[in-house]
């Protein structure tokens, strides 16, 4: 079988595709700005 083996990340019950989890990070990131909080590595 030398097929390409699906990526497991084994993060828990549901995967994310790539566009959603970088939707996701701006998201929380916008939100842990609105909440106060700052990351100055954090670029938005």
């Amino acid at each position: 079988m030398g097929g390409k083996k699906k990526k497991d990340l084994g993060k828990g019950k549901y995967s994310l595709t790539s566009t959603q989890e970088v939707l996701y990070q701006r998201d929380f990131k916008m939100a842990d700005r609105a909440g106060g909080f700052t990351d100055r590595n954090t670029k938005l």
